[in-house]
């Protein structure tokens, strides 16, 4: 069976380290995999995505893989996307206007906060104005890293940890 570069697994949260010229200091991302649901030919999983800064912010989105796509309808440094097509494969190219998008590599080693990875997926975007934007996608983990750089703002998003989605803070008493 051929690698799995974006696992869609219940209960899971992925936190990342979030920097950008857009804003001071470090931002912690956390995306939860909160449901996933399974219809012939089609996956949905339901995600949220907390963004803590020096306020939180949450924002619930779906992530679809179907036989052609995984499609994000959110994310982190720009909205929904084609993330990469089915199946993955060095040289596949798409468009989303004005951007452009290749898998330029499947055998990337990418070392970063959360471990050592081989065998990375390498999506290269070049965007319609200027600038362009790399991620990379572990086997068997999913999105790890991105570096975006365009005109108006750089940034970085960087995976820290997987873990499961913690229960939530139980009710005070009165």
């Amino acid at each position: 069976m051929a690698a799995e570069y974006f696992p869609l697994k219940e209960n899971t949260r992925f936190e990342y380290k979030y920097k950008s010229t857009e804003f001071e200091g470090l931002a912690r991302v956390f995306i939860d995999i909160v449901k996933v649901t399974k219809k012939p030919g089609k996956t949905v999983a339901q995600a949220r995505m907390i963004f803590e800064l020096r306020d939180t912010h949450t924002d619930d989105y779906t992530i679809t893989r179907d036989a052609k796509w995984l499609t994000t309808a959110n994310g982190v440094i720009i909205g929904g996307r084609r993330e990469f097509p089915f199946p993955p494969k060095e040289g596949s190219e798409w468009n989303e206007s004005p951007d452009s998008n290749e898998i330029v590599s499947m055998s990337d080693k990418v070392s970063i906060t959360a471990g050592k990875f081989k065998n990375c997926m390498k999506v290269v975007t070049k965007l319609g104005g200027a600038g362009k934007s790399v991620r990379y996608y572990a086997p068997g983990v999913g999105y790890i890293l991105e570096e975006y750089t365009a005109d108006d703002k750089t940034c970085e998003l960087e995976l820290v940890s997987i873990g499961k989605i913690p229960p939530p803070p139980a009710k005070k008493a009165k």
